[in-house]
Parts: structure tokens; sequence; C-alpha cells
């Protein structure tokens, strides 16, 4: 979303394409005949697909991530906003469900739309202030971190909008099919014998 488009991102597809990755775009997997999931299982050896099956997800007000920033970005570059033609958090309550990069953007770009309130619901554990015997050099340090998204937050409503160690149960709607709010369920993480991390549910909460 904050790269320079041509130089970086061409770039990376350009070098993708060359290894072997065929890139599909405009399609709805699953619905065109040539990209049916039968035709998919027959021609790959395996296929992820990356979804939220969350109820309530068709409720007016529920955005996919790349679908909000996407806009936005077109919007940006085509007209400085003057078109109309983005997903606008001005005035709303913004909650964005997930964390890492793309979560971090969400957060920011509503903020910078002049959102009233933003939360961050993280489905882990918060992180060590510092690295966890279990986590020695040369692996990535898994730490605490404060990504711009959640300064800026910070910065405007006087504290860190994410909760750890929450899902997601369901999208709550009004009577006109818009979404109010959300119910979700605080959960812990235990290891088991085989030092596997395994969620429980500990209890549900709507807000």
């Amino acid at each position: 979303m904050k790269t320079d488009k041509v130089d970086v991102v061409q770039r990376r597809v350009n070098l993708m394409e060359k290894e072997g990755v065929n890139f599909v775009v405009y399609v709805n997997v699953g619905k065109d005949p040539f990209y049916s999931l039968d035709r998919l299982r027959q021609e790959n050896d395996a296929i992820v697909l990356a979804d939220l099956p969350v109820p309530g997800r068709e409720l007016t007000g529920v955005h996919f991530d790349m679908e909000f920033l996407h806009a936005n970005t077109k919007s940006l570059l085509d007209s400085n906003h003057q078109d109309g033609k983005y997903i606008s958090a001005k005035g709303k309550k913004v909650v964005v469900i997930g964390g890492g990069d793309t979560g971090t953007d969400c957060i920011g770009t509503s903020i910078r739309h002049s959102c009233s309130s933003i939360v961050n619901l993280e489905l882990l554990p918060e992180p060590p202030r510092t690295r966890a015997p279990g986590n020695p050099w040369p692996q990535w340090p898994r730490i605490f971190r404060i990504d711009y998204g959640h300064q800026e937050a910070a910065a405007k409503f006087g504290k860190d909008p994410k909760s750890y160690e929450v899902l997601t149960k369901r999208f709550v709607g009004d009577e006109n099919g818009v979404v109010k709010g959300l119910e979700v369920v605080h959960v812990h993480w235990e290891k088991d014998a085989r030092g596997s991390f395994n969620l429980r549910k500990l209890r549900a909460l709507r807000r």
C-alpha cells in the first residue's frame, strides 16, 4: 500500500513470474467455470482458501482489509480522494480484526480518515517484552513491538488499540442489516504434551 507501484511492487511481481508463479486477476474463484474448485483440485496438489467464515460477514459495514486499502489507495492516487470512490471511516467506530502489517495499515488509514474510535482485536497473546528462552537466535525475535498505526492510535486516542487473545464469533446487525457490534470470546493459549499450542475459550463477551 505504501511502496512505489512500479519500481518496487511491479518489480517484485515480475521476479515472481519469472520464478514460475502464475498470477490470475479479475476472476471469481469458485464461480468462474475456468476457476471452479473442482478444476483447481484436479490441476493442483494443494489449495489454500484464505477466508474468515464469521456469521454476519455479509452485513453492511463489514469489509475485507484489501477491499478497504486498495480502494483508498486508488482514490488517493487518482484524485486525492475527490472522486469519493473509497470506503470512508470518517466519524466511524472502527474495529480491525487481526494484527500484522495489513492490520496496521487499516488502523493508520482509518485514523487518517478521522475515525471516531478504533479497536484492534488480536487472537494471539501479547508477546513478551524481552526474548523468551524458547526463541533463541537466529530465530526471528518474537517480542512486543509497536507499529506505526498503533503509535498513531495511541497519540490520538490515548491508548494502544490492541486487545489480545480475542476471538470474533459473529457480527451483530440492526434491523436494516447494518453492523452494530461484535460478539467475541476471550481465549487462552495452552501447551499440550507435545509442546503445541491449543486454544481454550474462556468466556463470551458481547461488545
